[in-house]
């Protein structure tokens, strides 16, 4: 369950999308089926608790679809939890600074690259029993972090941040950067553009993957033609809700 790492460092493409309010476990499924290769189980913005958390990653883990839990701040038992759970990896929203980069790997890392507390026959490696030392350094190497770049201070001390060993990935959040910018929704206005250009030169220069959410399908297609490779598509309210609506006003207009 950790292949989207992999894949990504082999230069490919990995689509997802976003879940914050669905709570049926089958929506892994549902997702798999439709060809997304991750889906981000939003627990910032939705209200997730963590056995609810633990029952979606172990049906993903079963369907063969990754999960990276998106976790409400950066803090030991926000990232133990759902790491322990099966989590492919983590998303981090709000990092401004190269010293909450390096908490997150901290908390998120096995010594010696963390500290991240061990308990290691649990659901990440589906109960098994391992050797201790080899396990700690491959799940090491396989956890996936992603940090979002969604400030003006995130921009200013984006080498920085970029640079940080265990960060595997800056995802930039359009919208909270738009607000950030001073130009509030306005994700295709010319210093966002910029703004996300920076982040996009950054993680070329320290070997790291470019991350990125969009709603609306050609803006996504533009930044996936610019090297981005973590790609995330809408979300689960505006994918529902949409096709509902689309599909309502095409009835009553025809």
């Amino acid at each position: 369950m950790y292949s989207i790492k992999k894949r990504l460092q082999d230069g490919e493409l990995v689509l997802g999308t976003i879940i914050s309010e669905v709570r049926n476990p089958n929506i892994a499924y549902m997702l798999m089926q439709s060809g997304f290769d991750f889906f981000i189980l939003d627990n910032e913005h939705g209200s997730y608790n963590p056995e609810t958390i633990s029952d979606i990653i172990a049906a993903a883990r079963g369907a063969g679809i990754s999960v990276i839990v998106r976790i409400p701040e950066i803090s030991r038992e926000s990232i133990l939890k759902p790491l322990d759970a099966g989590a492919s990896g983590l998303l981090v929203p709000m990092v401004n600074t190269v010293e909450e980069a390096r908490e997150v790997i901290r908390h998120a890392k096995y010594p010696e690259t963390g500290s991240r507390g061990a308990a290691i026959r649990r659901p990440h490696n589906l109960y098994a029993r391992v050797n201790a030392a080899d396990y700690l350094k491959q799940a090491n190497e396989n956890t996936f972090i992603a940090v979002q770049a969604e400030t003006t201070q995130a921009l200013e001390n984006i080498d920085e941040i970029a640079s940080v060993e265990g960060v595997d990935c800056i995802f930039v959040g359009p919208f909270d950067l738009s607000i950030s910018l001073g130009i509030p929704g306005q994700i295709n206005h010319p210093d966002e553009v910029d703004a996300i250009g920076k982040v996009a030169e950054a993680c070329q220069r320290h070997g790291k993957t470019a991350g990125i959410l969009m709603f609306d399908q050609e803006l996504l297609l533009k930044w996936i033609r610019e090297g981005f490779r973590f790609a995330v598509y809408s979300s689960d309210i505006s994918m529902l809700a949409d096709a509902a609506s689309n599909a309502v006003k095409e009835l009553r207009n025809s």
